[in-house]
């Protein structure tokens, strides 16, 4: 049995893990652990839909993906030196109704003023002038961004391990955490299926298995596990619809490579079920039509599109949608980024640099997370996005 000591175990490590120790790595602290009962980035993250986009109502939120956006369009190949590109530039609509006016304005508002080129369209000039193959029907805005897009999941994962164990981290796949142990106000040891550790800080990075590995120290996070299930489709267009985000009829889809688009909804089920990620067999009926019923209502040159694959993947999702973030109030060396509520990937360097921060500097030094802090559950605040679709943000 080993008892080595590291400076930080970070349990997890899917892109939100992998993101918090390159971090530490990058700010110099090595001596790490990432673990994980699979292999890296092979559990939720493995079915994300990587959309990279920057329109949150929330204005920190709203930092956290301006800040990942640049990192992931920008830094990631020169920083990470994996050699590896990432982000694939579309561009991204989001559209609305009237009624979401005034939210649409002050987004596109604070982004600009976060130096962002975004335009926000009537929807009559975004079909005239961005593209023409939409039906707008019960639109009265779009939200563009033109430098927006959707990553790489796996090889963000992979990258982010690799530089870790280059610099002197550690990453245990394979390694299934089993129990924590805690005395006083402190989480003393981190016992898994093949050994014990013990550590400095532990970082719960473990999405939807977050409650199943805290009940061992008496711990019940408000997360709720919400099920996504995604479309793929075959078409034969040339210019193709960009990434979009649909507020009026309730769903979200990109481009995948130059013939094929995906598709999911931005309503989410809560189903009785082990969140195992996976693909089915073949494309569902019953989520084809739902599926094809809205995207093919916007995008109506698409209706006679094929249906290639689908996937199910989960969300940690906590009471408003948005993330838990900080240390908890039971275990001064137990710290949480958890309940990320469907925003994973985006914003997971934002998460990295954050965690990172609070680790070797007590706070964050960029964001102002204390908003996400678990006690605002206790305190009844509520920062759900003003958009009744949690998701979006």
């Amino acid at each position: 049995m080993g008892d080595r000591h590291y400076d930080v175990i970070i349990l997890g490590s899917g892109i939100t893990g992998s993101s918090i120790g390159y971090f530490l790595c990058r700010k110099g602290v090595t001596n790490i652990l990432l673990l994980d009962k699979t292999c890296a980035g092979c559990g939720q993250t493995s079915m994300s839909s990587a959309l990279i986009r920057l329109h949150y109502t929330e204005p920190v939120i709203r930092e956290m993906a301006v800040f990942s956006w640049r990192f992931w369009r920008e830094r990631f190949v020169d920083e990470v030196g994996c050699g590896e590109r990432v982000f694939t530039e579309t561009g991204v609509g989001f559209a609305g109704s009237e009624d979401l006016a005034e939210s649409m304005e002050e987004v596109v508002s604070g982004l600009k003023r976060l130096g962002v080129d975004c335009e926000l369209y009537d929807a009559e000039a975004f079909k005239g002038e961005v593209y023409p193959d939409i039906d707008i029907e019960g639109l009265y805005y779009v939200a563009w961004e033109p430098n927006s897009g959707h990553g790489d999941p796996q090889t963000s994962v992979n990258c982010f391990v690799k530089y870790v164990r280059e610099t002197g981290g550690k990453v245990h796949e394979y390694e299934e955490v089993k129990k924590l142990v805690a005395e006083d106000n402190k989480v003393v040891e981190v016992i898994t299926d093949k050994d014990r550790y013990t550590s400095d800080y532990v970082v719960n990075a473990l999405g939807v298995w977050t409650n199943n590995v805290l009940q061992s120290i008496g711990i019940t996070l408000p997360i709720k596990i919400g099920m996504e299930e995604v479309l793929i489709i075959k078409h034969s267009l040339d210019k193709y619809p960009p990434g979009w985000g649909d507020l009026a009829l309730g769903f979200y889809s990109r481009p995948e490579g130059r013939s094929h688009q995906l598709i999911g909804g931005l309503d989410v089920e809560y189903p009785d079920i082990d969140p195992i990620p996976g693909y089915y067999s073949s494309p569902p009926a019953e989520l084809v039509l739902k599926r094809m019923g809205s995207y093919g209502k916007r995008f109506p040159r698409l209706l006679d599109a094929r249906p290639t694959k689908a996937w199910r993947g989960f969300y940690d999702i906590t009471p408003d949608w948005q993330p838990i973030i900080g240390k908890d109030p039971r275990y001064n060396n137990l710290i949480h980024m958890v309940g990320l509520s469907g925003h994973g990937f985006k914003l997971a360097p934002a998460y990295g640099d954050t965690i990172s921060d609070i680790i070797i500097h007590g706070d964050s030094r960029r964001f102002d997370v204390q908003r996400f802090s678990i006690y605002r559950f206790d305190k009844k605040e509520s920062r759900h996005s003003k958009y009744k679709y949690g998701i979006v943000g």
